[in-house]
């Protein structure tokens, strides 16, 4: 390798280069060091530092079978995620795991709902048994969106934003008996539906006011349903207040901020989450980052900004490697999560070129490969 270096727009990389310099930081600091090769995860420090060019270079001998083996590596990486998620045989297992819990869900909640008592430990294995049979948690979370919904939406719905707020717990760090308290409120959040009306509550179309009126008071009946049962009052109030809004905006009693539990405020991030991503039987599932994205943009207020951020950090980096179309049209592998705009990530496709996505205004993530 020779020593003639060439500068280039950062916009030119391909993960075969080598730096001829260092490149520095406007505080002194060496963010990449001379003679590192540029792989996909040093590119995307680049474009994440705001560099705008660097010097590299020239004359590499291993320059075309670096370049050749890094693009069979990506066809082959992308050949795999072409391959359906409902035919992998680890999803089939995961969705056989769900349909059965969902049917014990079910049973469990109609009998607290009618006069039962909870046994914590009960439920939580429930969700505790499908997460065991992964090792990889992400997995979990894209095979949520790909499973049907049920007839029984209550219940497939309560396992599902169970299975979030047990991760949710894994990514806060909390301890065992935290974990089982909260994967056990996720469980029993909307409990107060079992309560309402079939008509109502499995209606296809829109509700009408009046019917909606009804619906909204699941919350207050759940509590009802679980508020003499010897279990911590936080899964109570998840029940009560998973509706509530940080600004006042939610019910049923409209409170504010601090008024709002820590386990209620997770749930409801959980709820709107699985809400969003679910496989309806009306509509197809939606795009992680478009939902990301719709979290980023109109419910800062609503939802506790703390808990918010953590949601979508974790729910964003777990999508580092997957495949993704573009709006243009173009499939690229997301290769680093912007922290300041998660649904705008750093894409590389096919040819090799990084686009930042933070930049584009008119591309954005349509879908999941």
């Amino acid at each position: 390798m020779d020593g003639t270096a060439r500068k280039i727009n950062i916009n030119e990389i391909t993960p075969d280069m080598v730096l001829a310099r260092d490149v520095v930081t406007m505080n002194g600091a060496i963010l990449l060091a001379k003679n590192t090769m540029l792989d996909s995860v040093n590119a995307a420090k680049l474009f994440a530092s705001g560099v705008g060019y660097i010097y590299v270079k020239e004359g590499s001998i291993s320059h075309d079978t670096a370049k050749s083996a890094e693009k069979e590596r990506l066809r082959a990486d992308l050949e795999r995620q072409r391959i359906p998620v409902v035919t992998r045989p680890e999803f089939i297992e995961f969705e056989k795991e769900v349909y059965k819990k969902e049917k014990q869900a079910q049973k469990y909640i109609h009998a607290i709902s009618d006069g039962g008592t909870v046994e914590l430990q009960q439920m939580f294995q429930i969700t505790d048994d499908i997460m065991g049979k992964f090792p990889r948690k992400s997995d979990i979370l894209t095979f949520m969106s790909y499973i049907k919904e049920s007839d029984e939406h209550t219940f497939h719905h309560s396992v599902n934003v169970s299975m979030l707020c047990n991760l949710f717990g894994h990514w806060l760090g909390l301890d065992n008996d935290e974990m089982v308290e909260l994967t056990t409120a996720g469980m029993l959040h909307d409990i107060g539906k079992t309560k309402i009306p079939n008509e109502i509550l499995n209606k296809k179309g829109k509700l009408t006011k009046e019917e909606f009126d009804v619906m909204k008071q699941h919350s207050v009946l759940g509590y009802r349903i679980l508020q003499h049962q010897d279990i911590p009052e936080t899964i109570k109030l998840g029940a009560l207040m998973h509706h509530e809004k940080m600004d006042g905006s939610g019910y049923p009693m409209g409170i504010k901020s601090d008024q709002i539990g820590k386990l209620s405020k997770i749930i409801t991030i959980c709820d709107i989450y699985e809400a969003m991503t679910a496989n309806r039987v009306y509509r197809g599932k939606i795009c992680p980052f478009e939902v990301i994205k719709t979290f980023e943009t109109k419910v800062y207020g609503e939802l506790d900004t703390h808990y918010l951020l953590i949601f979508l950090r974790n729910i964003a980096y777990t999508y580092i490697g997957q495949w993704v179309k573009l709006t243009n049209g173009t499939e690229a592998e997301v290769v680093f999560i912007n922290g300041a705009n998660l649904s705008k990530p750093i894409v590389r496709t096919l040819d090799e070129e990084y686009i930042n996505l933070s930049t584009e205004a008119n591309i954005s993530i349509e879908s999941l490969v």
